[in-house]
C-alpha cells in the first residue's frame, strides 16, 4: 500500500506531497524530517487546512 506520494526534498526537509491515512482512507498534505538531534525519530506532520497532527515515527533496530 502506497501511503506517502509526491515528496520532494527541500531545505533539509521532505514536503509539498500527501500522506494516506489508511483508517479513514483520506489523504493530507505533508512534510516530514529528522527530529533534529536524534537520527533515529522522523517526524511526520500531516495538514489539513490550517490545522496540522504531528506523529514520530521511532526507527526499529
Amino acid at each position: 500500500m502506497i501511503i506517502m506520494v509526491n515528496m520532494v526534498q527541500k531545505d533539509g526537509l521532505w514536503q509539498s506531497g500527501d500522506i494516506l491515512d489508511p483508517e479513514k482512507g483520506k489523504w493530507y498534505r505533508c512534510k516530514i524530517w529528522l527530529k533534529e538531534g536524534d537520527s533515529n525519530t522522523l517526524v511526520v506532520r500531516g495538514y489539513l487546512g490550517p490545522f496540522y497532527r504531528t506523529q514520530y515515527w521511532t526507527r526499529v533496530p
